[in-house]
């Protein structure tokens, strides 16, 4: 953008205060920006409070060091747009800086944007406690008339069934050349970025940061896109740090949009369930995914593939090369058997270790390759390794691979899988997998 067609946000009235709303001053200099065909929105050093922020094409908005846009916690305040939500189209809270079919739009700078999620996880976790299954309030109701044609049946566990669908703090549907650079992202009411149906994305230099008591709190989701570089990020969040979806079960495949061609290097994974992501979305499949030069710290799980009976997809041609990794409870886990959010009445068939027919809604993993890793310190299990008996992981290659155990690691589950009880310092555990080759690997 040139300088000329700079904006700052004070010269809309942003008072920066940290308690003066400057919603609309984010408003108004979003659509003179929209005006002039497109410029940078400066917002310099302060705290700006602000319900949710709609961007537009060729709009960058930039924040410099020391500016802070604080969202809003007042819930009554975000509308419904139609989104996503754990792996189904549907409508929910507008997220808190939105884009949706735009071309060249990013955020940059080193300044930070807080979800202040605290008032969403609050209220989750109320509902969560109460037991509360259907609409009660205004917008409770809102959302379940918006739904009531939609099968939200199979979205995961993150407050579907009570019709609370908690905004991400960032996301972007169906853009293309996007870029997100430098900035600090945290406090997200749900997950912290979403990329849905994007192309040509770029994310580099941003930190993702979300505290231990939030609730779904993955860093960076990239759902169904194509095209994605992410560079020198670092996450330090409370749930998957990176992770790769592409719908659930029939929804997503009716949507029929894979993710695919993404490359991330030189990022460091320092806190989270697992460091790299794949699934329970994988409806459409995940491909051509690689991960190099990246450190892993302190994560649950390292390269973590994960899915289940009827969510269909494909995850392949996935390569997990020149990786440091230290206090990883399992470095590696791929397996079909995912609990999470499981419905009563499925879980018989779901957790079956018999074989059962294959279908369309039968998820499959192949052609992995870890090689280059180091992984000190790991708890639970060197790998760990469980396809379906009817349809086995396939073809995994690892190489040049150096594994250490922890000798005083503490019992844990290496994969929230049915039936898998705490381990502590396995080897490689697998089961269903065909064409396994390992050469140089060394497991101590």
């Amino acid at each position: 953008m040139s300088a000329q067609n700079n904006l700052s946000i004070r010269d809309f009235g942003a008072v920066g205060d940290g308690v003066v709303d400057d919603s609309l001053a984010f408003t108004n200099a979003i659509e003179q920006a929209n005006k002039n065909n497109g410029g940078t929105i400066v917002v310099t050093a302060g705290t700006y409070l602000t319900g949710p922020i709609h961007l537009k094409s060729n709009i960058n908005l930039h924040l410099e060091k020391g500016a802070v846009i604080l969202l809003g916690d007042n819930l009554d305040e975000w509308p419904p747009v139609k989104s996503r939500w754990e792996g189904v189209e549907c409508y929910g809270y507008s997220p808190c800086i939105y884009g949706e079919n735009l071309t060249n739009v990013s955020i940059t700078g080193t300044g930070t944007i807080d979800g202040r999620g605290q008032a969403w996880w609050n209220e989750f976790k109320r509902r969560k406690t109460n037991g509360q299954t259907q609409p009660i309030s205004a917008r409770d109701k809102e959302f379940a008339k918006l739904n009531e044609n939609t099968d939200l049946s199979d979205c995961g566990g993150g407050g579907i069934g009570s019709f609370f669908f908690r905004p991400q703090l960032i996301q972007f549907n169906n853009c293309q050349e996007v870029l997100l650079d430098g900035f600090t992202t945290r406090n997200s009411p749900f997950w912290n970025t979403h990329l849905l149906y994007c192309k040509n994305v770029t994310v580099k230099n941003v930190t993702f940061q979300n505290p231990q008591d939030g609730v779904n709190g993955d860093g960076l989701a990239i759902d169904s896109c194509d095209g994605v570089k992410v560079f020198d990020c670092t996450f330090d969040v409370n749930d998957d740090c990176c992770g790769f979806k592409s719908g659930i079960g029939k929804d997503g495949m009716r949507v029929n949009r894979p993710c695919q061609n993404v490359v991330v290097r030189n990022c460091k994974m320092l806190r989270g369930h697992g460091s790299v992501v794949m699934g329970s979305e994988t409806a459409a499949g995940i491909r051509n995914i690689e991960i190099s030069d990246c450190v892993f710290n302190g994560n649950d799980r390292g390269l973590r593939i994960k899915s289940r009976r009827g969510r269909a997809g494909t995850v392949e041609n996935i390569t997990l090369n020149k990786i440091t990794m230290n206090g990883v409870g399992c470095p590696v886990v791929m397996h079909l058997y995912y609990e999470c959010g499981a419905k009563t009445e499925e879980i018989a068939a779901i957790s079956d270790r018999n074989p059962r027919p294959v279908t369309d809604t039968t998820p499959c993993i192949r052609n992995i390759k870890i090689t280059n890793v180091t992984a000190e310190n790991a708890r639970v299990a060197a790998a760990f390794l469980l396809g379906l008996p009817e349809r086995p992981i396939e073809n995994i290659l690892f190489e040049n691979v150096k594994i250490t155990m922890a000798k005083d690691g503490k019992p844990a589950r290496p994969a929230m899988a049915f039936g898998i009880k705490e381990m502590q310092g396995q080897g490689i555990v697998s089961e269903f997998v065909k064409d396994f080759i390992q050469r140089n690997v060394s497991i101590k």
